[in-house]
């Protein structure tokens, strides 16, 4: 079994390495062990799926399962099945295994640029990210209230600056609210790959989402007698060009939870308020003993 290259720059990590015309496998990132972050495999499927696809079709909608956890100490390949090359539309499929089980499953629709009707809602009002605390300044400031082994994670450099608009990160309890709001932005310079400016947001946009379900509860994933885990994931891609490493405004809600499931969606704005993308996710919350 081939060893997983292991990746610092977030650029690399998500860089997969084809194998032939249709089969990749990914990268893990320096210093990961146990479990894979979800947003990581969705945004390698995804550059899976563009590197399919013609250059000048960019994904505009990508629907995304995760069935198992992903571990990693073991690669993971990467499967595109080309369903549709139209004129103006293509579509892709990608299921990503590790010990031959599928893990996780991708469909991604890619669209030419082409004029159309256009509007968005507003972007609601936020303050600024300059001055706010990011999650690390935050877990040194409640270290006392962090287990150990959970302050050492946070507190470790990782591909985004995630700056809580209220001062309150995902790890922290809060007063019972159905809603949070973050600045986030890439560390790195990604420069005009407009494929990979979408999948580094698609990473992104699971990096809080699922403990807004919470919130309205006044628990955070911390939660001893919480199981989470994210079930599904839509991402909708807006605009013509995306810049990560600019300051975006993630913010987030969620109408519903039951049956140990919490539905939870998000809208990604520019600085000066453009509407960039739209997020949709299902997750497992479930009380246990």
């Amino acid at each position: 079994m081939n060893e997983p290259k292991r990746k610092t720059l977030l650029s690399d990590l998500l860089g997969v390495d084809q194998i032939d015309e249709t089969r990749f496998i990914g990268h893990r990132r320096e210093g990961d062990h146990g479990r894979i972050f979800g947003g990581e495999v969705l945004a390698q499927a995804l550059m899976a799926a563009s590197n399919t696809v013609a250059p000048e079709k960019q994904v505009h909608s990508a629907h995304n399962y995760f069935m198992r956890p992903g571990d990693s100490d073991l690669p993971i390949h990467y499967e595109v099945f080309a369903d549709l090359d139209g004129r103006s539309f293509s579509n892709r499929r990608v299921v990503a295994r590790q010990n031959d089980k599928p893990i996780f499953s991708l469909t991604a629709s890619f669209q030419a640029l082409e004029p159309g009707l256009a509007h968005q809602q507003p972007r609601p009002e936020a303050q600024g990210p300059e001055g706010l605390p990011n999650e690390q300044d935050l877990a040194r400031a409640h270290a006392e209230q962090l287990p150990e082994k959970l302050y050492h994670a946070l507190i470790r450099e990782r591909p985004f600056e995630v700056r809580p608009v209220s001062g309150e990160a995902s790890f922290m309890t809060v007063e019972p609210m159905d809603q949070q709001k973050t600045w986030f932005r890439c560390r790195e310079s990604i420069g005009s790959d407009a494929a990979l400016q979408r999948a580094i947001l698609a990473y992104a946009s699971d990096l809080s989402l699922l403990s807004t379900c919470l919130r309205p509860h006044g628990m955070t994933w911390r939660h001893s007698q919480i199981r989470s885990a994210s079930i599904d994931h839509a991402v909708w891609f807006h605009a013509a060009e995306i810049r990560t490493e600019d300051w975006l405004l993630y913010v987030m809600d969620s109408p519903w939870s039951g049956a140990s499931r919490g539905l939870n969606r998000g809208s990604i704005f520019t600085r000066d308020g453009q509407l960039v993308a739209s997020v949709a996710q299902e997750g497992l919350i479930r009380l246990v003993e």
